[in-house]
């Protein structure tokens, strides 16, 4: 028998619902581009990355096209906005760990410097260019160099990072949502 972890995450009412009724529910493209709208471009481009790298280490189910978000505790699950907190007893084999401070530089499309030498040696490099963040590189369809080491630093997500909650810097994502997972279900207003 595997280890299992308790981690929550927060879902609307309707994903709730839902998972009541199917038993087991996964994320698709449809939803990430309906929550996100214009902004969806800057979104995918992070969360395709994260996919590309975690089905490395979890296997992806055929029909699960992006995870779904957890954390530790209760407090770090909360996203924002009402809904509900799920408590989660999930198989660890099934979850994926990751930095969320690093997550975060890699929602802003941002390099992920080593240390503060190498951020300082990163900015010279935009600055000589004229380029004012990192974001403009990766939206743009110049600077192949620049791209590639902004996306090479993304690799350091997931440095050390499945071996569960280590630290209060540690996020979780599943590829799948199952009601028998479901320990506890708090509405959030």
């Amino acid at each position: 028998m595997s280890t299992e972890i308790k981690i929550w995450t927060q879902q609307s009412k309707k994903v709730k619902n839902l998972l009541f009724i199917e038993k087991r529910l996964t994320v698709k493209k449809r939803y990430i581009k309906q929550k996100y709208g214009s902004e969806t471009e800057i979104f995918l481009k992070a969360y395709d990355f994260f996919v590309k790298e975690a089905k490395k280490m979890v296997e992806k189910p055929e029909d699960a096209e992006y995870p779904f978000w957890a954390a530790s505790d209760p407090e770090a699950a909360l996203s924002g906005g009402s809904g509900f907190l799920i408590k989660l007893k999930v198989p660890a084999e099934k979850i994926i760990f990751f930095d969320k401070e690093k997550w975060n530089q890699l929602l802003n499309l941002s390099y992920i410097a080593d240390d503060k030498k190498d951020l300082e040696e990163h900015q010279k490099a935009l600055k000589k260019r004229r380029i004012t963040d990192d974001s403009e590189v990766m939206l743009s369809p110049h600077y192949p160099v620049l791209k590639n080491k902004i996306r090479q630093s993304w690799q350091k997500l997931f440095k050390g990072s499945n071996d569960g909650f280590n630290s209060k810097r540690k996020g979780a994502a599943i590829w799948e949502l199952r009601l028998e997972w479901v320990e506890e279900v708090i509405e959030n207003k």
